[in-house]
């Protein structure tokens, strides 16, 4: 009925067990799946979907946009990417549940995936993206909950000076940074600010990150001294189908205007390619990285491809498609480990695993003091329709 303000589904929240994640003050975490996407308008079943929008708004979740493959066949089935403009919104209830409330309107104004975002004390920042008809966009908005008209408020921003996909986006008080990305098909180094506390904000050019690069995972945090934006990992594709991957950690030091690099992304012994990872900051000087593509076969998926390309006759192309499909079909899912870094000594360590497998090209965010990761990908097109959270005991 028109007068009722929402749907509710009430999910008990499934706890997993795990192996307890330790960080340098004791804390440990506890990781469980709260909710589901619930089915809405136009399908006959949820298939999860990745590259979403989510931030919190006045103390809800909200999940936008992304992409699956129609009835779910994987792209080497024959499955075709269908970008979406769903908007899903989760509120908490008490004693461990949550709802899923319906909003109007209930869709973004196109289909996008693949964008970056933000959540800021006014709304959640949403910038770039894949739509259906580029592979990277311009388009800067805001999204903010109105509880009282049960909608979804949306409001124009400034337009990025060039248009960019998978890049990653962080905020120091209401300055938002963003970096990197794919513009028009290749890697960019590019990255800017808006400082919406200006009278007329407009996005501002920042120093060029060391790396041209992609699917990077950005985290404001302090460096002891005051807040710096911390860029970690990604990976650079290149014109031989055969990307490049990064184990970097740079800062961008806002005081000093320049980039640092810092330690590369590792458990405190061995160093670690990392792409499309999810991260949040945590106490004073932590910041809790989670899951992401180690790029193993990610590698050997486009050493396949590259030689299919470069096949001799059609028996050699047929027996390496089959040999890439044998990968594809057993692949082990994305990377469950939880590593930590801390600002202060310049260390990195892993503090733990997930009980289920890593969810890539989403966003992370923090709701309260707890981790909350909606959807993503969990192997090579494979959606996860799972918001899952990690509480820090």
């Amino acid at each position: 009925m028109k007068n009722k303000a929402f749907l509710m589904i009430s999910i008990y929240t499934v706890l997993v067990s795990c192996n307890p994640v330790t960080n340098t003050k004791d804390n440990k975490i506890t990781w469980a799946t709260v909710a589901k996407l619930p089915v809405v308008a136009g399908m006959q079943k949820q298939l999860g979907v990745a590259g979403v929008f989510t931030g919190v708004s006045n103390d809800v979740l909200l999940i936008a946009g992304g992409s699956n493959f129609a009835d779910g066949a994987k792209p080497w089935q024959g499955g075709k990417k269908l970008h979406r403009d769903d908007i899903y919104i989760l509120k908490k209830e008490a004693e461990n549940k949550f709802s899923w409330l319906k909003p109007q309107p209930a869709h973004l104004k196109q289909n996008v995936a693949y964008g970056a975002s933000v959540t800021l004390p006014e709304g959640v920042v949403c910038a770039g993206g894949e739509t259906d008809k580029a592979n990277s966009s311009r388009e800067v908005f805001m999204m903010q909950w109105d509880a009282s008209k049960n909608e979804v408020l949306f409001k124009e921003m400034p337009s990025l000076p060039i248009p960019v996909a998978n890049a990653c986006m962080a905020n120091i008080g209401r300055t938002i940074y963003l970096i990197g990305g794919e513009s028009n098909g290749k890697p960019s180094a590019k990255c800017f600010l808006l400082d919406l506390s200006s009278v007329h904000p407009q996005w501002q050019p920042l120093p060029d990150l060391p790396v041209a690069m992609s699917h990077s995972v950005a985290v404001a945090q302090s460096n002891g001294n005051h807040s710096c934006i911390y860029v970690i990992g990604g990976r650079s594709s290149t014109p031989s189908g055969i990307s490049d991957l990064h184990n970097t950690t740079f800062c961008y030091d806002p005081t000093l205007k320049k980039w640092l690099r810092l330690k590369s992304v590792g458990d405190g012994e061995n160093i670690t390619n990392l792409s499309a990872a999810t991260g949040v900051s945590h106490g004073n000087a932590d910041i809790i990285v989670i899951g992401g593509d180690k790029g193993n076969v990610f590698h050997q998926i486009e050493t396949y491809n590259a030689k299919i390309e470069k096949a001799q006759n059609e028996t050699e192309k047929q027996k390496l498609q089959n040999e890439k499909l044998e990968l594809l079909n057993n692949h082990q899912g994305f990377s469950k480990d939880v590593y930590q870094y801390n600002t202060l000594t310049d260390t990195w360590k892993k503090i733990g695993e997930l009980p289920f497998y890593g969810q890539v090209t989403t966003t992370a965010v923090k709701w309260g003091n707890d981790i909350f990761i909606p959807c993503g990908e969990i192997k090579p097109g494979v959606r996860t329709e799972n918001v899952v959270r990690g509480e820090f005991k």
